[in-house]
This record gives C-alpha cells, sequence and structure tokens, in this order.
C-alpha cells in the first residue's frame, strides 16, 4: 500500500464508489437529512415545525433534499499533479433521511456504470416502505427512497428505473418485519443486480424495471459479544444484512454482509453467486462487511465498518474500521492493510484511527479509492492509495 492520500473532505455521509472506463470516480454521498431538524431536537419539535420525520432505529428520523452524488475528477488531463484532484457535485437535492445534526444518514447508497458507461444509483430507506407515505409526506422526495434509478448528468436528476420499496411491501420474502434498504448495487448482463440490506434479499432489476427475487439471506446464529453479556459460548440468531455486490473476473457475483444485532464478530460471509444456482461460501469470518471491490489480479478487498462488534461503536465510540486483501488463488487466507509491523491498526496525526467507519470501496488499475468517516456530515473523506506489486 503506497501513495495513501485523501483526495476529497468535507463530505455528507460518503459511502458507495465506482470508477468508470476512464478512471474518474462517482461518489454516493447519503446527505445529511434536513438542516431545520437540530441536534437535541424531540419528535414534538419537529411535529410543531410540521418536519417530515419518524422514529428509527437511530431515533428521529428527518427527511431532507441533501443527497447528493460527487465526481473525482482523475482524467489525464490532471494527472501531471496527482494531488490536484477534483472533486465536484454532479448531482444534489436527492433525499436524504438523518437523526437531528445529519449523522447516520441514508440516502444514496451506491453507484454503478453499465457496459454503456450509464451511471445508477440506489436511494435506501432503512424502514418499512409505507413511511414513505404515511410519515414523510407522500411527495416526490420521499417517493424516491427504497429506489433504483438512472441518473442522468446532463440535467442533473435521478429517474426512477425500479421502486424496490414496493417489492419489499407486497411480497416481504424473507417474512418478519417489513424492511427494505437497497444499500448496494452492480451492473449484470441484463441490468442490476441489487442487495436489500433491510430485506435480506439479492435482487435483480432489469433495464426495464422488473424485478425478480434471487435468493433470500437467512438469520445465522452468531456468538453474543462481552456488550451483550455474551460470555463467549453464547448464541442468538442474526439477520444477514447483505450490503455489498461486485462482480467478479470470472463474471459471478460476490455478496458481502454486515450481520445484524447483538452484532457478533467473525459472522460475517463473503458469499459467491452465479445465476441459476445457491449462492455459495467463498469466504468466511469476517466482522461487519460494507463493501467489496476486485483488483486487476482478481484478489478480492474485502472492507469492514467496524473491526470488532458494532456494538463497541454504538456504545464506547470504537468506530475502527478494518481493510483485508483475499488473494484469488487462497481465499482461505486474508491480508490485513492499514496495520502496522505489529498487526495494529494505523492511526492518523491525531491519534485516533486512520481507518473511521469506512464506507466503500472502488479500484481502478492499481489505485484503490475508499471512503471514509462515511457517518458524518460535514466529516466524511475519499481515501486514495496504490496498491503493492
Amino acid at each position: 500500500m503506497d501513495d495513501l492520500t485523501t483526495v476529497a473532505s468535507g463530505l455528507d455521509n460518503p459511502r458507495g464508489l465506482v470508477a468508470d472506463r476512464r478512471g474518474d470516480v462517482y461518489v454516493a454521498l447519503s446527505g445529511r437529512g434536513t438542516d431545520a431538524a437540530t441536534p437535541g431536537m424531540t419528535a414534538e419539535e419537529a411535529a410543531a415545525l410540521d418536519l417530515p420525520c419518524f422514529t428509527g432505529p437511530e431515533g428521529l428520523t428527518c427527511l431532507g433534499d441533501t443527497g447528493a452524488i460527487g465526481l473525482l475528477d482523475t482524467h489525464r488531463r490532471h494527472r501531471h499533479a496527482r494531488g490536484t484532484v477534483r472533486f465536484r457535485t454532479v448531482v444534489d437535492g436527492l433525499p436524504s433521511v438523518a437523526p437531528p445534526g445529519g449523522g447516520n444518514a441514508l440516502g444514496v447508497t451506491d453507484v454503478s456504470v453499465d457496459s454503456r458507461g450509464r451511471l445508477f444509483a440506489t436511494i435506501g430507506l432503512g424502514g418499512d416502505p409505507s413511511l414513505r407515505q404515511a410519515a414523510l409526506g407522500d411527495d416526490d422526495l420521499a417517493a424516491q427512497l427504497a429506489t433504483l434509478g438512472r441518473v442522468d448528468l446532463r440535467r442533473g436528476t435521478v429517474r426512477e428505473v425500479a421502486d424496490l420499496g414496493d417489492v419489499e411491501a407486497e411480497t416481504n420474502p424473507a417474512g418478519g418485519t417489513v424492511d427494505t434498504n437497497p444499500y448496494a448495487l452492480v451492473a449484470g448482463r441484463r441490468g442490476h443486480v441489487v442487495v436489500d440490506a433491510g430485506g435480506n434479499s439479492l435482487l435483480t432489476v432489469g433495464r426495464d424495471g422488473s424485478v425478480e427475487l434471487e435468493h433470500v439471506f437467512p438469520d445465522e446464529l452468531v456468538t453474543v459479544p462481552p456488550p451483550a453479556g455474551g460470555d463467549g459460548t453464547v448464541q442468538a440468531p442474526a439477520q444477514a444484512v447483505p450490503n455489498a455486490v461486485v462482480r467478479g473476473p470470472g463474471g459471478a457475483y460476490y455478496i458481502g454482509q454486515l450481520t445484524g444485532g447483538p452484532f457478533g464478530e467473525g459472522a460475517a460471509t463473503v458469499w459467491r453467486w452465479e445465476p441459476g444456482a445457491e449462492p455459495e461460501v467463498y469466504a468466511d469470518g469476517f466482522t461487519h462487511i460494507i463493501d467489496l471491490a476486485f483488483t486487476p489480479d482478481g484478489d478480492l478487498l474485502v472492507l469492514q465498518i467496524a473491526r470488532r462488534s458494532l456494538l463497541y461503536a454504538f456504545t464506547a465510540g470504537d468506530w475502527t474500521g478494518a481493510l483485508f486483501l483475499v488473494p484469488r488463488r487462497h481465499p482461505d487466507e486474508r491480508h490485513e492493510l492499514f496495520v502496522d509491523d505489529a498487526g495494529e491498526p494505523l492511526t492518523d496525526e491525531d491519534g485516533g484511527p486512520l481507518l473511521f467507519a469506512p464506507g466503500g470501496l472502488a479500484v481502478h488499475r492499481d489505485t484503490v479509492y475508499l471512503s471514509n468517516r462515511s457517518i458524518l456530515a460535514g466529516g466524511g473523506e475519499v481515501l486514495r492509495f496504490e496498491l503493492d506489486d
């Protein structure tokens, strides 16, 4: 890992990234909800202001138009000075739901470029799709939540291709609570492959917007971590929460899972899926996968939003992330990046973790782009580094 540098900063909850053929990188920006919802605001105060809000996993959650898509312009005409990569917003005014203060937002969660060079995006939600009508005003902004859309860069708009929230509402394939959060997508042979982290489902979306359910990821037993009262022997069921998908060198798809509460460590799996077959384990033993990307050599990069149980993040603020390289010829092995010779996480100039709640990956040739501090409003960034030979 060489030439680590920050190429964009001051971003609102940056998440998934994708590099186009030229090497320019698009960045999903989940936004910061609405600025009218100030830190400490109560549901009663929000209602008095007639703000579109609901109570979600993060507590009071409000809708705004701060979601966006950014572009890292790395085209060769700028590469005579590598420090002058330009970042600019190419689409704004997109939906974003977030607690007051704007952290941990959900909005544009991922971006993808198809074989024709067209840009697509998923917009998440993290709740029952009926919230769009019942709690968020039933307007055009709310209607864009839980959808897959095609991005028109000339007009700066996103046009709906498929309403994935409706699919969850109508079929609820995993059973239990109706919950949708389309979190990641990748261009496929005839459209897109999407993972719904809320619905625990793997979907294909055709070019005509038709949606097919390909697989439901079942709950699995995980070891309860100490912050939840575990002693290393107690197990409890956890939802799979698939939230990363990438197409591999051979054409198969690889899916990463976060795993939900009680947030056991070492319980996240990378699945390999070929259309028409059941997913099979490719590599396992990870903790809270947030994104995947392949290198030109066919090695797999696995990004974890947290190095330990997310309960340590929720209770102690430990958002130290991790990045692993899984060799193509030996997927049972892994090599951790962003650690020192003793295997300890690298730190920044302030002594904090260099990887803090990382959120997304993109690879172009031997250059890796990584969204970092992905849960912060105004504090997110994109890192760039070169892979070792």
